[in-house]
């Protein structure tokens, strides 16, 4: 037993080898943790080489490995980001609509967007701008707004445009900064958006009795004509947006733009609600030279639109002009084929007359309804005659011109260039 004890306190270990042994287990934890660490470091820093020429290069392995973490990190960015846009979108649009009908007050500058107020004494005007894409509706509208009762009257108005909408939304301002080579995409990934948006602006303004300019294609008829006859209603009752465009599981097709809510209800002593003006004014041009202004508004102001799509605009609305007079109070068309001085007045109905119309002009209409807007190029726009080479047209005077032989090379050249490159 005495001999037992001994030997068990000659084991136990001194402060001594506790020390050492400490020393020797830092200094194999050091060496691991160094030697991991340079492990690390040479899989994400690049190796550099030294080539015979003495210059230094970077080695094969030089792309860092990506971790898990960021590999799901840059997968997922794209719908996170458009998420949070989404949200920012929905803030921001309310608040283009509450300025619009002027609910909030805002030091800075107006957008396109905005500006009403009440009037007083008078009916609320409903002034429907149409025409297809390019046809020159803003020329017109500001010729317009310097007319008595608009210089007196568009201060005050609500200006209802869908592209207004688009370019102050925050999903086609984030796209569009990345770069200019996917117009087309970017605007018709909004597209549906800002006609919500528009939609909900103009059903609002009409439900206050506010003056009204909507700027709109107006190529859509059962669109344009259940918004004439909300308008109509308007002042008796209040509305809402409907479900719009549906296409049922049998393939049956719902277009129901606008709702009824109820009747209101008028208080004692309430002044009752004047009914809405409604007045039409359509612009046409020959959709070739409107191709072009597209082309040209697609190069400075980075807004494009596909040419079958502008055709189309211009088809419908040709083709729907003579009907939209019959539901208005008065209509005007305007010709914006001339390249210089303003456009020209060429049809106009003021009340229960008949649109009267310029004999010598109204023809650029009917060209206009009948044109193929599937062509794909300006040989299958219209069937013979073909208007673009009657004396006199845009394209046989000025764009065929002699005098214009070295441009039309120097075109020539640098479009073959480009369909090579692609």
């Amino acid at each position: 037993m005495q001999k037992a004890g001994c030997m068990n306190a000659n084991m136990n270990p001194t402060s001594t080898e506790i020390i050492v042994a400490s020393s020797i287990g830092l200094i194999i934890a050091a060496a691991v943790h160094f030697r991991l660490k340079k492990i690390r470091d040479q899989r994400i820093v690049p190796k550099i080489k030294v080539s015979g020429a003495g210059q230094v290069v970077l080695g094969a392995e030089t792309e860092p490995k990506k971790k898990l973490k960021h590999i799901v990190m840059a997968a997922t960015r794209d719908s996170r980001g458009t998420k949070n846009l989404k949200v920012a979108r929905v803030f921001n649009t309310l608040v283009e609509e509450m300025k619009a009908i002027g609910l909030v007050s805002n030091d800075d500058k107006c957008t396109d967007v905005m500006v009403p107020m009440a009037h007083k004494d008078r009916s609320p005007v409903l002034l429907l701008m149409g025409g297809g894409m390019g046809a020159g509706k803003s020329t017109v509208l500001k010729d317009i707004l310097k007319e008595t009762f608009w210089a007196g009257a568009a201060a005050n108005a609500v200006v209802i445009e869908a592209d207004a909408f688009k370019e102050s939304d925050v999903i086609y301002k984030a796209l569009s900064s990345r770069g200019h080579h996917d117009m087309l995409q970017t605007a018709e990934l909004v597209h549906q958006s800002s006609t919500d948006a528009a939609s909900s602006l103009l059903v609002t303004a009409l439900n206050e009795g506010r003056d009204v300019i909507m700027d709109g294609t107006l190529s859509w008829v059962p669109f344009v004509v259940q918004t004439i006859t909300m308008a109509r209603n308007v002042h008796r009752r209040r509305y809402r947006m409907g479900v719009g465009y549906k296409v049922d599981e049998d393939g049956v097709v719902t277009e129901n733009y606008w709702e009824q809510i109820d009747e209101e209800q008028q208080q004692d002593g309430a002044k009752k609600r004047r009914p809405y003006r409604i007045e039409l004014v359509g612009v046409v041009c020959d959709a070739y030279l409107a191709v072009i202004r597209g082309i040209r508004r697609a190069l400075i102001c980075r807004r494009a639109v596909r040419v079958n799509s502008q055709l189309k605009s211009h088809k419908r609305f040709a083709e729907a002009f003579s009907t939209y007079c019959q539901l208005v109070d008065n209509a005007r068309l305007y010709s914006s084929n001339a390249l210089e001085g303003p456009p020209k007045l060429i049809a106009w109905k003021d009340k229960e007359k008949n649109l009267l119309v310029d004999p010598d002009e109204i023809n650029c209409l009917k060209v206009v309804g009948r044109l193929n807007d599937a062509a794909d190029s300006i040989f299958e726009l219209y069937n013979n005659p073909h208007p673009a080479y009657e004396t006199g047209s845009v394209w046989k005077d000025i764009v065929l011109s002699p005098t214009r032989l070295n441009i039309q090379k120097e075109l020539k050249y640098s479009i073959q260039n480009v369909e090579r490159s692609i």
